[in-house]
């Protein structure tokens, strides 16, 4: 199992441009909707901001991973969003993020979920790989090096 199964070239959104938790998760949401990924925003929305009032997402490192199980979808599917300014997301007192891994599954996926949350988390502890994500120029570039590390991983 490899990220590359679950990252599309039209669910990468960037800039974001948020001003916090709330229009971040809703910015995603757009995103979703626009690109015909998921079947209702505000659907969507819900799911990951509950997931959000559960328990913050966000790993540390300038990075996020909000995440949910949303009935309508074939299979699981990643977004990744950029965000040029950090976002102040999550609790207060936890770093702001400019990486959001944004991972929606559908019902009776748990065991790929799980080991596709594992799979992002160890790219954030891959040298390098936050700033070199950062300093991407464009959505392709992005993806073409979230694919290149995770192919480094076992």
């Amino acid at each position: 199992m490899r990220l590359r199964d679950y990252l599309r070239p039209d669910l990468v959104l960037s800039p974001l441009r948020a001003r916090d938790t709330a229009s971040a998760l809703e910015a995603i949401a757009d995103r979703l909707a626009e690109a015909g990924a998921v079947d209702s925003r505000q659907e969507t929305l819900a799911a990951l901001a509950a997931r959000e009032e559960t328990h913050t997402t966000v790993l540390g490192h300038g990075m996020a991973l909000p995440h949910a199980t949303l009935p309508g979808l074939h299979q699981p599917l990643i977004l990744l969003a950029l965000a040029p300014e950090p976002v102040p997301f999550g609790p207060a007192g936890t770093e702001p993020v400019r990486i959001f891994f944004t991972l929606l599954s559908p019902p009776g996926f748990e065991g790929e979920h799980i080991k596709i949350l594992a799979r992002i988390c160890r790219l954030v502890r891959h040298p390098g790989f936050v700033d070199d994500l950062m300093g991407s120029p464009d959505p392709d570039r992005a993806l073409a090096l979230v694919r290149s590390v995770d192919e480094q991983h076992v």
